[in-house]
Formats: structure tokens, sequence, C-alpha cells
């Protein structure tokens, strides 16, 4: 019977300590009798009863099964502790890989570190219960899980924050922007140190929660800078190969070279244009020696296939060639270098004999498709597979989903090189009626988006005079691509012109301030006694809002006009004593007929004073956009000239800049190279 139960023991138990075991058996039997002996008076009838050998077996089951547990447990705990261990090392690869900042690399790392060490130190924790170090397990997976979320883009999280896209393609922003309803702006600038097309920075900090974003511009590298100042060493005794290399790895493009007899050594460079600080695209010319004589009078060419056109000139000029470079399309060669020659490599050819003809690849032949039925995301794949820049603006069009492509400055079919841009305008959806602060701020918005709008003019008690009374859309109504939006914009409070002719001064100055209207002066030499109203630059009657400005002509008085009439009379004496001829007399009548029509134009434009020539230069140089600037001239003309009806356009035309003018109005009497007759209503035309 002991051999027996030594037996079993041994069987179930394997990797427990048998001490131990014992002890528990010797307990759980202790605690046995006793409850028996209490609850029982049978108590001894009862252990009689229960055999000795299936009590040990019962307890030993009970604690395998304790055992089995707990190392089910166990296993899930570690389990998250391996995962969290792989994942802190990953995301610290990521940091690495993303050339992200000191501080942020540190942060990284002091992270990666405990987390390593709470690893290390959960596998040693010897405690049967480790709930709290698989609670702290998942916190820190769930923490990596969001980390590496957030840098790909996989999962769009109510907590998500703007990635890092620094040395990422554009074709990851392009895809990470249209998932989450982003808008993205595309600019390009050169770099030497990120590939082309890949991003070199963005206008949104990285980690910046979605909610606060709706776009972000993105700076994209198009490759070496070719206008970067350089330093260009002294080249003097330098070889054709250490030149060369020097060329390719400083990207040079204006580089030129000749070979000249010398007594230095053959192949070196004797003489520079200049050195140290050159941009890459100025030129720099180089003089190599070929020796104190040519030594040959054929060449076995070489061949130039993939060579660029740099090396094949200095080659040519090198071995004293004659040679000439067209251009072709290539799907094999890259841009720049040669594709062919028309003697083939080893063939011999006479010096000033016959002309080498290399042709150097313009790239690949690029056939563009349909740009309308493409997603920004295969527009911009296309894109970078054909090495063209793509220029994004935005548009609304109620009849293209967000995100479309309204329109494109190649269509389908036309044939385009590599490096040339696409100007594509994408739609943002059915657009809507939105608040705006000021009509300035409405004109710029309409102008952006090429909406259409008309304007009317009402006087108004309540409205100041160049506010805006109400648009014909409430916020929130879309607006259709041809709709048209009607401004009704406030002329002020209505006030009635009074009649001032004959008044004196004084009187026309106390009416104009009784009737809310401002005034100015000019002088007119007169029959009139002093200070007479003549004329006023607005008929009585006439309705115009509050405040606006009326010039009075008052009457210089008798004396200046008496003194007047003595001077010309006087001067015709004069005339008629010295020199006088019919075709002086004729002359002096044409003058004075001049004169008078003068007058007269003056007259017809007595609604409209001289409005200055520089006021629409002037609102243009302190505008930003066409917007503020059309804005800024209706404003200024109407309060040099009450009552005029203005209209300034913003227009798109090539060769100009924004606010430039183009057309209409500009200033001072003339109209169009024609005498301004009426000034009812003034058309200016400026760039966008």
């Amino acid at each position: 019977m002991a051999q027996k139960k030594k037996k079993k023991k041994t069987t179930i138990n394997n990797n427990i300590n048998v001490h131990d075991e014992e002890t528990k058996k010797e307990e759980l039997m202790d605690e046995s009798f006793v409850e028996n002996n209490t609850n029982n008076e049978d108590t001894s009838t009862s252990l009689s009863v229960i055999d000795k050998e299936e009590l040990n077996e019962l307890i030993e089951e009970d604690l395998v099964e304790k055992k089995v547990v707990k190392k089910r447990y166990h296993f899930f705990v570690h389990f998250l502790l391996i995962i969290l261990f792989f994942l802190s090392i990953f995301s610290f690869g990521m940091v690495i890989m993303k050339d992200s900042s000191i501080s942020l690399l540190i942060n990284s790392l002091i992270l990666t570190l405990f987390s390593i060490i709470f690893v290390v130190v959960s596998f040693t924790y010897n405690r049967n219960k480790k709930t709290m170090i698989g609670f702290g397990s998942l916190l820190l997976i769930g923490y990596y899980i969001l980390n590496i979320n957030n840098h790909f883009a996989i999962v769009n999280s109510p907590i998500s924050t703007m990635p890092d896209f620094q040395g990422k393609m554009v074709t990851d922003v392009i895809k990470w922007a249209n998932k989450n309803h982003v808008s993205i702006h595309q600019e390009y600038e050169y770099s030497d140190m990120i590939d082309e097309y890949k991003v070199i920075s963005q206008n949104v900090k990285y980690g910046t929660n979605l909610n606060k974003i709706d776009e972000v511009t993105i700076s994209i590298s198009e490759g070496a800078n070719p206008s970067k100042e350089i330093m260009i060493p002294d080249m003097v005794s330098w070889d054709s190969e250490r030149v060369l290399l020097f060329v390719k790895e400083n990207y040079l493009s204006n580089v030129n070279v000749e070979f000249v007899e010398s007594d230095k050594s053959k192949d070196t460079v004797i003489e520079q244009s200049t050195s140290g600080s050159l941009k890459r695209d100025e030129e720099l010319k180089l003089t190599f020696s070929y020796g104190e004589e040519l030594g040959f009078d054929e060449v076995k060419l070489i061949d130039f296939t993939n060579k660029s056109k740099f090396e094949v000139e200095f080659y040519m000029k090198q071995h004293q060639l004659r040679y000439d470079f067209i251009d072709d399309f290539s799907s094999k060669v890259k841009k720049g270098f040669s594709i062919k020659q028309n003697i083939k490599a080893g063939e011999t050819v006479s010096i000033d004999d016959e002309r080498v003809i290399v042709t150097i690849s313009k790239g690949p032949e690029i056939k563009v498709p349909d740009l309308l039925k493409l997603d920004v995301a295969k527009l911009t794949e296309w894109a970078i597979k054909n090495k063209l820049k793509l220029n994004f603006t935005d548009g609304y069009d109620d009849s293209i989903k967000e995100n479309g492509i309204i329109s494109a400055n190649y269509k389908d079919g036309d044939i385009i090189e590599q490096g040339t841009i696409i100007k594509v305008v994408l739609s943002r959806g059915s657009l809507k009626m939105k608040n705006f602060k000021s009509l300035n701020d409405f004109y710029t918005w309409a102008n952006k988006y090429n909406i259409k709008y008309e304007e009317e003019h009402e006087f108004s008690d309540t409205v100041p005079s160049g506010e805006v009374i109400s648009y014909s859309y409430k916020k929130g109504d879309i607006i259709k691509n041809n709709d048209i939006i009607k401004i009704i914009i406030s002329d002020g409070s209505k006030r009635t012109v009074p009649n001032l002719k004959g008044l004196t001064k004084k009187e026309a100055i106390s009416k104009l301030e009784k009737a809310g209207l401002k005034y100015s002066f000019v002088y007119k030499n007169s029959s009139k006694d002093k200070d007479t109203v003549l004329n006023q630059s607005i008929s009585s009657g006439s309705e115009i809002s509050n405040g606006t400005t009326i010039t009075i002509t008052l009457s210089n008085g008798r004396e200046e006009e008496e003194k007047k009439e003595e001077e010309k009379i006087d001067k015709k004496e004069e005339d008629k004593k010295s020199n006088f001829s019919p075709s002086n007399d004729s002359k002096n009548n044409t003058e004075e007929k001049k004169e008078e029509e003068k007058k007269q134009e003056e007259k017809k434009c007595n609604t409209c004073p001289r409005i200055s020539p520089g006021i629409i230069s002037n609102a243009a140089s302190s505008s930003n956009t066409c917007g503020e600037a059309q804005g800024k001239i209706k404003s200024d003309i109407q309060d040099q000239c009450p009552g005029i009806n203005v209209t300034v356009k913003c227009l798109e035309k090539d060769g100009y800049r924004t606010n430039d003018f183009i057309s209409g109005f500009r200033g001072g009497t003339a109209y169009n190279g024609e005498t301004l007759t009426s000034c009812s209503s003034i058309e200016i035309v400026l760039a966008k």
C-alpha cells in the first residue's frame, strides 16, 4: 500500500514539491477530522468508512486543477508581455526611421526602456495573481497601437491626430487626406536632402487633433535646387575624372569646358573662370590641356548610351570632334541622358570630318488619360510614376462629389514630358452660403470661387452707407453652379439736395448742414457778387445718401471778372499791333474755341469731380487680394464722387499679377482714351 501510494504521488505531482504537498494533505485531513468530530457524534465511524487512499487522490486532483488554472492564467499574461515587448521595439524603430526630433527620440527611448524593464520584471514575478500586470500590459499595448495607427493612418479613430509625414511619399498623404476628409494643398520646393516627391514639411504640427484640421499644406521635394549656392574649389591641376565626379555630385548644370594645347599635363585643368561661391546653374568655364600636341587624327568612338549630356559633350571636346544633339522621347533612358548615336561605338571618326549626332532623352512620352475620371489618389500615383508636378486648387461644384476633379489643364490624349505641371481643380461639393463680416469679405470669397453676383443700392435709415442690407441667399443655402447672388447695399439715409443757387456761402453752408450733407468749395470768375453760389455738383431735388459731399462753385466777384476782361482787351490790342495777319487771327480764334470747348466738357462732367489717377493704384498696392482692392476702390471713388455707380471686376488673365489694372476707368477725366462726358457709371477691371 505504501509503495502504491508513493508511486501515484510521484506521477501526479511531477514538478510539485513533495514536502509541500504532504503538508497540505495533512492540513486538509486535520480540517476534515475536526469538522466531522464537531458536527457528528459518529466521527470515528465516518473516518473509518472513507478510505485514506481515496482521500489522498481527491486532494491531489484538487491541487492539479488549481495548478492548471494557475498556469493558464499566467500563459495569457505572458503572451501580453511578449506582444508589449515587440510593439515597444517596433514603435521605437518607427521613430528612428522617420528622422524625428531629438526630444521625440529621447521620449520614445525612455518609454521603450520602461516597457522592456516592465516585461522582464513581470516575467520574474512569482505571485500567483498577476491581474495588475495584465492590466498594465493592456494599457501599454493600447498606447503603442494608437501611436502606430496615427503614424500609418490605418483606422480613423475619434481621437486620431495629425501624423508626421516628413520623408513620406506624397501618395501616402493623399490617401490619408481622403480617408480623413482633409483638404491637401501641395507646394513644391527644392531639397538636396529629401528625395523627389517626398514630403519636406507640413504646416500642421504632428499630434494635432484631427477635429481642428480642415486643410493641410505640405511641401514636396522636387529634387536638388538648381540655383543653390555652393563653394567651387580651385580646380587648377585637377584631372578630368575628378572634375566629372565633382560636377555630378554637386549637380552643376552650366559647366562649359574647352581643351587647348599646353605644356601642362594632358586632361588637367589649367584655367577656370571663377572659384568660391557660385550658383549651380551659373556658368563655370574650365580650360583643359590636351598636351603639347593633339597626337591623333581620328578617334574610336565609345558607347554614349546612358551617359549624361555633359559627359558626352566633355568627350567630344576632349577629342576635338564635331557633334550635334537632338532630343527624343525614351521610356528606357533617364531624361537628360544619351539614347543613341548615329555612328556606332567602336567605329573610327576622323577629326573635323564627320559630325557625330547624339540623341538625348526627354524621358518617356507621356499620354494624358482622362483626368476627370480619376480620383485624387490615382491621379497622384500617375503623376509621381511619370515624374510630373501637381498643382491643386479647389472649387465648389454641385454636380461633382467632394474631392472629385472639376477640371485640369490637360485633356485626354495630350502628349507631355516629365516635369510638366498638372493644374487640377478639386471639388469641395455643393457651395453653401455663409455669414460675412463685411462686404470685402464677401468679395474675397466670391472671387476665390468664381461666384457670380449682382449689386443693387437702396437707401436705409438703419444700415450705414456701403454696408450690406441683405443677400439673396441665407446662411446654409446651397448655391448651384450658375446661380447669381444678389446683394443689396445701403446708400445710407435718404437726403434731398436743396437748391443753393444764388445763396451766399453762409446760407449754403447752413442749408447743407441741416440736410446732413458734406460740402466743398471751388471758385470761378463771375460778374456775380463774391461768395455767391453759381453752381452745385448735384442738382436740387436729387435724392442722395446722408454724408454725401456736394461741390459748390462760388463767385470770385465782379472786380476779378472786370480785371480779367481788361487783360483780355489789352492782349487783343497788343496782338493787333504786332504781327497782325489773318492766319494769327484764325489761330487765336481756334485757341479761344478750344478753351470754350474745354469749359463745356468740364460742365458736362460737373456731376463727377476729377478723380485722382492714383486712386486705383493706391488701393491695389495696399490690398492683398483683388476682392480687397475692389472694396477700397469703390469706397474711395464714391467718397470723391457721390452718386456714381462704380463697378470693379476681377478677371484671371495671363501676364498680369494680382491687382494689376487691365482696362476701364484709370482716374482723371480720361476714360478709355476719350473725354469723359458722363460720370453716371464707371467700370474698372483688375487682375486676380
